[in-house]
């Protein structure tokens, strides 16, 4: 039974709880719906449109592919027609030779027929191709309407696809000759659509994971003479609501249309994932409201239950403080006719008598102490001539064993039945009353104590708060506090503020030489000095380890401050002698000012401004001071925005590489490109590097730049090997962050050279350092990759034959500022001759920059440099201008 009625009353309690927050988890529930609804309906909006984006950007690809694919092919048949124009009288033997190197040079070509007057008379392949000599292009009906349209316009024409006997399909190109016939080549359609990234039709780029799987068909665009045809893919795909791109080429126009494989409306991939999120969300939010709504119910019911039961121990407790109060009372009377009284059981305790009953006063003298005994008679003789009223007394007993017991009494006097008059009042025990008010006051004392201890010790806390324990000087937070409130006060009384920032210089040298006790010392030298220097008035700060900052106030002229800071630094320079070692440091001062025009002080502004100044004073070299100004100013912001733009540019690929060619002496063949970086910048056109290394190199940039170089120059290379054109070798500048990065190797990793073929350029001052372990090993790693080794700038100031003994570079570039004059001075031409026979001793082939005339490469190729490079040849050029330049032969390529 008693098991029964538990399982009712919990089955009672958990449907209260239920039907109380039904109705709120219920709206809940429905608020979560309706989000989940709304989240839905977007996610299938935002699923469209990147679906939609996605698409048109696959077709992009696809379009931009096929365009390269094709114009590459046109190139490769018009550089054949080039021969023949150029040459019109070329013997067919040799334009096959041609024609075969043409079709050997472009693997995506299956044949090539060279038919003048319209007629074949060379095919290539020949085994292949025997069958099409000899025929008249014009009656060729798939060929016939092409060839009468690029004999018209004089424009190369491309038609297909079409099908050969052997089953292979491709697309013909028919590039015109002027006054001598047509030039036929089929491109391999198979070859065609991989490089493009189809696979089969109707599926395009659905191998990657992250692309849309795509139903793709292509048809010719309706032109002249020529009809439209699907050739790729489905037709009903132009039906489907497709994405469509054009392709553009030489000769003609194709249409591209591509939809998504399971169509615009399929849903979003993580639908099924997101409903179920928010059913799992409802049902919890329904359940955890539901019960929130039962506790707080019977949280309210138990809150009302503790009510009541407080109010009975409150009843309780005042009827047991009553009968504790009642028990440690003592009851008396005085009869002050003959001074008997009468005491109960407590008060006789509290006398040292063993019960209560009638007592004589006097005979109670001996129990009282000395001093309270006449002092209680007086007090009980004014009571008892008073008419009525209450009276109080307070007075010690001598207990047993002679200690003291504290008694406190009120009485007031009455007159009994029979006229007499008579004291009646209560006594209680106060002893430890007053023990305890003893014990308050002794702890009062100790706490006043204490108290001032606490104060002295805050101010001695706030005081190491907000000074430097070494120099004794005010802190960063000192100067925080203060520096506000200084600029208000000069701007109250119209005055001016001013802020010396300081920073010692060569405090580190002292530091690790003779270690940090005699750089504590040093500071404390030039604490004393600003304190010895400046106005009581005026605040001295330590906000770093060797930086001080001074605050003067009440400053109107620049002059004092120029002054002050000419003695600080003049009395900062003098030697000071620390254990018998002389130490000399100097310092650099930032200085900034600012008079109160009316609009209040930034101190903090005022204060950037001397970090300003100071940063200038220790660009310009240091030990000496600099004043802010509006030009300073200026050039802070153009450099912020210049770094600003920098970084845009790397996001926004603006970086281009150029290219110088280098020329190998004697036989003016190409031997290799340098790589220069340059800036497409959006507004001020290209800019060359002297305008954003410096900036860039401050940013921490540089890596990322050499980095970008490197795969363009790369990327160049390749489509220059398309084109024909062999680049024996690239050089790339390599900065000096780059080189001593750890992970320099593996970015290197995946790149597709051969040895030799790429060459980094290091500034000689670069490897100079032998104890940066990272670049030594950098530079070995780099060349077991087949990557050569440049020095850059040799002879500009940091040579060193220890150095090329260590790297033993490949190649050493001579500074163009040794190059110039050797025209005419005998000095330079004898340090460059020396420059060349120290390479050639040690098998270092040496590279001269900057040969601006044909005489500067005659005269450095008689005296024996290897390879010359500089505006006699060409200036740097962009990747285009170069192949355009490689292909007009303006010099020979090296083999």
């Amino acid at each position: 039974m008693i098991r029964l009625a538990r399982t009712a009353g919990v089955r009672h309690a958990l449907t209260h709880w239920v039907r109380l927050g039904l109705i709120p988890a219920g709206i809940a529930t429905v608020i979560i719906v309706g989000i989940g609804y709304a989240v839905e309906l977007r996610s299938r909006t935002v699923f469209q449109k990147e679906l939609s984006l996605r698409t048109g950007n696959q077709l992009e690809l696809i379009a931009a592919r096929m365009i390269s694919e094709i114009n590459t092919s046109v190139i490769s048949v018009r550089g054949l027609t080039n021969v023949i124009t150029d040459k019109p009288g070329i013997s067919m033997p040799t334009l096959a030779q041609h024609a075969q190197l043409t079709l050997r040079q472009n693997p995506s070509l299956m044949y090539l027929a060279l038919a003048p007057a319209g007629i074949v008379r060379v095919a290539y392949p020949a085994s292949q191709m025997r069958e099409v000599l000899n025929t008249d292009l014009l009656q060729v009906e798939h060929l016939r309407a092409a060839v009468a349209a690029a004999q018209s316009t004089m424009h190369p024409m491309t038609t297909g696809p079409a099908r050969l006997a052997s089953g292979k399909s491709g697309f013909h190109i028919i590039v015109p000759v002027a006054g001598w016939g047509v030039v036929v080549a089929m491109v391999d359609e198979t070859k065609l659509y991989a490089s493009a990234g189809l696979n089969t039709p109707g599926k395009g780029l659905s191998d990657r994971p992250h692309r849309v799987k795509l139903d793709i068909a292509m048809r010719t665009a309706p032109a002249a003479g020529l009809p439209q045809q699907v050739f790729f893919g489905p037709a009903d795909i132009f039906d489907r609501a497709p994405q469509m791109r054009s392709i553009a080429f030489m000769g003609g126009t194709w249409d591209i249309a591509g939809v998504p494989t399971d169509g615009w409306n399929q849903p979003p991939p993580e639908l099924s994932t997101m409903r179920l999120s928010f059913a799992i969300s409802a049902g919890l939010m329904f359940f955890v409201i539901c019960l929130i709504g039962g506790l707080l119910s019977e949280r309210r019911r138990s809150r009302s239950a503790l009510k009541m039961q407080e109010d009975r121990v409150a009843a309780l407790s005042q009827r047991l403080g009553l009968a504790l109060e009642a028990s440690n009372i003592g009851i008396w009377e005085i009869d002050t006719t003959d001074w008997s009284m009468m005491f109960d059981d407590r008060m006789a305790a509290f006398h040292n008598q063993p019960e209560g009953g009638m007592f004589d006063y006097r005979s109670l003298r001996p129990v009282m102490h000395p001093e309270d005994a006449e002092r209680l008679d007086m007090g009980f003789r004014v009571a008892a001539e008073r008419e009525v009223g209450e009276t109080l007394f307070e007075y010690r007993v001598i207990t047993p064993d002679d200690g003291v017991r504290y008694l406190r009494s009120v009485g007031t006097s009455h007159f009994d039945s029979r006229g007499r008059k008579k004291l009646t009042g209560l006594t209680w025990d106060i002893t430890q009353d007053k023990e305890l008010n003893a014990q308050l006051l002794g702890a009062k004392a100790s706490s006043d104590a204490k108290n001032i201890e606490l104060e002295e010790a805050k101010n001695r806390i706030e005081h190491n708060a907000l000074h430097d324990p070494l120099t004794g000087l005010g802190n960063r937070r000192k100067l925080d506090d203060a520096l506000q409130d200084m600029a208000e006060q000069a701007s109250l009384h119209s005055g001016g503020i001013a802020i010396l920032h300081i920073d010692l210089d060569r405090f580190k040298q002292i530091n690790d030489t003779l270690g940090h006790a005699a750089g504590d010392a040093m500071l404390v030298h030039a604490s004393r000095i600003l304190s010895k220097n400046v106005r009581a008035t005026d605040l001295i700060a330590r906000i770093g380890g060797d930086e001080f900052v001074v605050v003067i106030t009440n400053v109107t002229s620049p002059q004092y401050l120029s002054e002050l800071s000419e003695r600080i630094l003049v009395q900062m320079r003098q030697p000071v002698d620390y254990n018998g070692y002389s130490c000399r440091f100097g310092v650099s001062i930032g200085i900034a000012m600012e008079q109160d025009k009316g609009e209040g002080i930034d101190a903090r502004q005022l204060l950037v401004n001397a970090d300003i100044a100071l940063y200038r004073a220790k660009e310009n070299g240091r030990n000496q001071w600099q004043f802010f100004t509006e030009m300073l100013q200026a050039e802070i912001v153009t450099t912020k925005r210049i770094a600003d733009e920098i970084l845009g540019g790397i996001e926004g690929d603006q970086f281009v590489p150029y290219y110088q060619p280098q020329i190998e002496a004697g036989t003016l063949n190409l031997v290799g490109l340098e790589v220069l970086i340059r800036w497409n910048h959006p507004r001020e056109g290209v800019l060359p590097p002297a305008r954003f290394l410096k900036i860039a190199e401050d940013l921490n940039v540089m890596a990322a730049l050499d980095r970008i170089m490197l795969e363009k120059a790369l990327a160049d290379r390749a489509r220059w090997l398309k084109m024909g054109l062999q680049v024996p070798k690239i050089s790339v500048n390599v900065s000096a962050k780059r080189l001593s990065d750890s992970g320099l190797m593996a970015s290197l990793d995946g790149l597709s050279f051969q040895p030799g073929e790429i060459a980094f350029e290091l500034l000689e001052s670069i490897f100079l350092d032998d104890h940066d372990e990272v670049v030594t090993r950098n530079i070995a790693d780099i060349k077991a990759m087949g990557i050569d080794v440049e020095l850059d700038d040799f002879g500009s100031g940091h040579s060193s034959i220890i150095s090329l003994l260590k790297i033993k570079p490949r190649r050493l570039k001579i500074d163009r500022q040794l190059i110039l004059p050797v025209l005419h001075s005998t000095n330079e031409r004898a340090l460059v001759r020396a420059i060349i026979e120290i390479g050639n001793s040690l098998g270092i082939d040496t590279v001269a920059e900057g040969i601006e005339t044909i005489e500067h490469a005659e005269m450095l190729t008689v005296m024996g440099c290897h390879v010359l490079q500089g505006y006699a040849f060409s200036r740097p050029i962009t990747a285009a201008d170069f192949a355009a330049l490689a292909t007009r032969e303006g010099w020979r390529m090296a083999s």
